[in-house]
């Protein structure tokens, strides 16, 4: 597969919602939320939009407290981590101000841990005035709007969920190093249901098929009932055993 981003609706829709908060009028709050069900390509986007805007991109981990998250980011800013969170906070919104930029956060679902992480992020937001986005999982939009004095600091919601065939034919021109029949293309993408990652692991599959057995273009009859992904086994109920 190549190493390449294909620019599915959905990549596009992020990029727009990123210009619409660099370009927000004087007033108008520059946060954003992306959200999702795993596979649907939201961290390869954002790695993608960070090195675009030149963004602070960080991935959130289960065992974040607010200084670590702080910490974090001031490493990212240039910076080290300090023994005062007040301290961070204002390196971080300085570094920002000096250099206004995005900031990116992944697996924002942890930051609902403790709501003093969230509350620290909507304090660099409002110090610094530069967009923040926040990357989860299908739940984390109902999670911020149950939290309104982030929640109306968003003007940009934007939800990744399956792709359509064009844009399943623009992956496979994009990153695939191998040609694939439609028809194939078309069992792939009901088979993942959309699911771009899927797809992903799909294609890869059909091109190491196709490179064995040196074809060129890859059909529905050459690939048969072959199965694209690397599903876990499905058990049954264990039969008792009678004495």
């Amino acid at each position: 597969m190549k190493h390449a981003m294909a620019k599915t609706k959905n990549v596009q829709r992020f990029i727009a919602a990123i210009d619409a908060l660099n370009n927000a009028t004087p007033g108008t709050e520059k946060c954003g939320l992306l959200w999702g069900d795993p596979g649907e390509g939201k961290t390869t986007t954002v790695a993608y939009a960070a090195n675009i805007y030149d963004a602070i991109f960080v991935r959130a981990v289960g065992c974040w407290t607010v200084t670590s998250m702080l910490g974090e980011l001031c490493k990212e800013l240039g910076g080290h981590r300090m023994c005062r969170r007040s301290d961070m906070i204002e390196f971080i919104c300085k570094a920002l101000a000096d250099k206004p930029r995005p900031v990116f956060i992944d697996e924002a679902d942890y930051l609902f841990a403790q709501e003093s992480m969230l509350d620290a992020v909507r304090d660099i937001y409002d110090l610094s005035g530069c967009p923040v986005i926040l990357i989860g999982m299908e739940d984390i939009a109902r999670k911020i709007q149950n939290k309104s004095r982030f929640a109306r600091r968003i003007t940009q919601w934007v939800e990744f969920s399956g792709i359509d065939m064009d844009d399943a034919r623009t992956v496979v021109k994009e990153c695939s190093e191998v040609e694939i029949d439609d028809d194939l293309l078309r069992h792939l993408h009901k088979e993942a249901a959309g699911n771009i990652g899927r797809i992903i692991i799909g294609l890869s599959r059909i091109e190491v098929f196709a490179k064995s057995n040196r074809l060129g273009t890859v059909t529905l009859r050459q690939w048969d009932n072959r199965p694209f992904f690397y599903d876990q086994p499905v058990f049954g109920r264990k039969k008792k055993v009678e004495a």
